[in-house]
């Protein structure tokens, strides 16, 4: 019994690594990574849907940045989602990006697209390696305050990845 199990665990993991890329990356070592199901399945409908999306992605992948995608429940009051910087190690910048679990559909992706704008933008400065550097790399090139800081390219960003999802209707 156990002989025939194996090579039929052995092909279901095969065949499941070849249909997704982020399936297929996992064994590459991924630059975008998480637990939550959801999480996984709009990052692969927003590289097949969204050409902004595809780059943002292709641009994190060839980097030295890793960024782990979570739910957070506990984000700020009008925030749906959210990028810190959680360490630097090994040569590699990790980033923590949430997501309000509250969104779906086109919001989620246009907010996902907006935070990897965000990923993005602390890639293009390579002296961002500790928080206070990420801080204050928002404080020059955002605006805001108190640790909540925007800026017009992750705006544009998750307006684009909005309208090629869902149409231009979509984005308000």
């Amino acid at each position: 019994m156990m002989i025939r199990t194996f090579p039929a665990l052995a092909f279901f993991l095969l065949t499941t690594l070849t249909v997704s890329p982020f399936a297929q990356s996992a064994v590459r070592d991924p630059h975008l990574r998480s637990v939550e199901v959801e999480l996984i399945a709009d990052l692969e409908i927003g590289v097949r849907v969204s050409p902004t999306f595809r780059q943002l992605v292709a641009r994190l992948e060839a980097s030295d940045i890793v960024v782990y995608l979570m739910f957070d429940g506990s984000l700020a009051p009008h925030t749906d989602g959210h990028v810190s910087l959680m360490a630097m190690a090994g040569g590699r910048r990790y980033l923590r990006l949430s997501i309000d679990r509250h969104t779906a559909g086109c919001q989620r992706l246009a907010i996902l697209g907006h935070e990897l704008q965000h990923a993005i933008e602390a890639l293009s400065e390579p002296g961002v390696r500790s928080t206070y550097d990420f801080v204050a790399l928002f404080q020059r090139i955002g605006v805001g305050n108190e640790g909540r800081y925007e800026t017009k390219a992750a705006v544009r960003t998750g307006v684009s990845v909005e309208r090629q999802a869902c149409g231009p209707r979509s984005a308000r």
